[in-house]
């Protein structure tokens, strides 16, 4: 069971990702934060295998970022713009979602960086080194 926290400032994005996972047999929401206050505090309580974290968290990512490592959790960023690449490169992130991809890929992805294997859609430009782990 992969278990994830949704990290979205924008409540419709956020409410369409949870309906999304809610429905995937070995996906289990454990936590959802609309701020990254809320998000500091549930991450105290659960260690989720997956943090789905809006870019519009960033300004408290350096606590969240020790938080993820002590944890080994892994951090799909969903990205406002189409700078993917180097959001993955400085946040080390596992994985990089748009806000408009549909949940068949929200589901892969997750499935992906779970397994500890990166996600990054083809048309973006990868700036890791092993392509056969990129979507």
């Amino acid at each position: 069971m992969i278990e994830v926290i949704i990290a979205d400032d924008q409540e419709l994005s956020c409410i369409g990702m949870a309906e999304v996972l809610a429905v995937v047999d070995d996906v289990r929401i454990v936590g959802q934060a609309r701020s990254p206050e809320q998000l500091l505090s549930t991450l105290k309580n659960v260690s989720p295998h997956v943090l789905i974290l809006s870019t519009n968290f960033l300004p408290a990512f350096s606590k969240i970022q020790r938080i993820l490592k002590r944890r080994q959790t892994a951090l799909l960023v969903l990205a406002e713009d189409n700078d993917r690449a180097a959001y993955m490169r400085w946040l080390e992130a596992q994985g990089i979602l748009d806000r408009s991809m549909d949940g068949s890929v929200i589901v892969d992805a997750m499935r992906r960086v779970a397994r500890g294997e990166l996600f990054v859609r083809k048309s973006s430009s990868d700036m890791r080194k092993d392509p056969s782990k990129v979507a």
